[in-house]
């Protein structure tokens, strides 16, 4: 019974400043660690997916470090676009946050019930995404390596979207990745971010789930090249749940202060109650 939180995407900046003037990216990210804490049940880790800062330095990473804190499950961190896995790793390296090493800082995470290989799409002074052929090997050696279920973990998604300042990049860089998938039939789900907003795909036969971003949503038009609207709103936290030997991903559902509008409160009736009314059951009034 698993449980994996993914938030992506924090664009954490220097104390006191918000992203673009427009977002607070330091109290979506607060916010967002106090609904995890909170969670029942308790998530087994935690995986942020990239983006973690909007431009890397000590000041910037310390303040991500500082918010990220009172997490009380294991955290495990990807770089990306706005993240040098260089500079991520100086200042993560002594730290079980960031396991990955060079050349390509990519790293595996053993669980119970399935395994994580955490990917790096990293491509130097751009936001466009890259998986050469030394990260590529990487992934083929975990791959043949266990049968064991395995979530694949990334920061850009690896499919079309039908949004041009995604898709701009072309397929050519993730189709080495789909055809090894295809020859792995453990591999059950790809999660990513990057987008900034919330897309369901494929990757040849195995499924994409692309997560919003804690720092701000673009929305953005599809299948129309148009430039995307800033909305400053984080989105919630994605949860992958293994449950009964498949993973189950939606978006966090129990948020603060919602036990006052409980059903089984409003309704006046027991949730066994409920339950029995929503299977068809008729409920003797005598047991009431």
């Amino acid at each position: 019974m698993t449980l994996l939180v993914q938030i992506t995407d924090t664009h954490i900046v220097e104390r006191g400043t918000l992203l673009y003037g427009m977002a607070d990216t330091a109290r979506h990210l607060a916010e967002v660690v106090s609904q995890i804490n909170s969670m029942r049940p308790q998530p087994d880790l935690v995986l942020i997916t990239g983006d973690l800062v909007e431009h890397p330095g000590t000041h910037t990473y310390s303040h991500f470090r500082d918010l990220i804190a009172p997490l009380e499950a294991p955290v495990y961190l990807m770089p990306v676009n706005h993240v040098d896995p260089a500079i991520m790793s100086e200042f993560f390296g002594a730290t079980k946050l960031f396991p990955g090493a060079p050349p390509h800082y990519q790293y595996a995470i053993e669980g119970p019930d399935f395994r994580t290989l955490m990917l790096n799409s990293h491509f130097d002074r751009s936001e466009l995404p890259f998986f050469g052929p030394r990260r590529l090997q990487w992934l083929q050696h975990e791959l043949e390596s266990s049968d064991q279920p395995t979530l694949v973990a990334i920061h850009h998604p690896p499919m079309k979207t039908g949004v041009e300042f995604i898709d701009m990049a072309g397929s050519q860089w993730f189709q080495n990745i789909g055809k090894l998938l295809k020859d792995h039939p453990q591999v059950i789900k790809v999660i990513c971010g990057h987008g900034h907003f919330d897309l369901s795909g494929m990757l040849g036969a195995v499924p994409v789930q692309m997560s919003g971003a804690i720092a701000h949503q673009l929305i953005a038009g599809r299948v129309i090249d148009i430039a995307p609207s800033f909305d400053p709103l984080p989105a919630p936290p994605m949860l992958h749940h293994w449950i009964d030997g498949t993973l189950v991903s939606g978006y966090y559902p129990w948020p603060h202060g919602v036990d006052a509008e409980r059903i089984d409160k409003s309704s006046n009736m027991s949730w066994e109650d409920l339950k029995n009314r929503m299977k068809g059951s008729m409920v003797d009034e005598k047991s009431r």
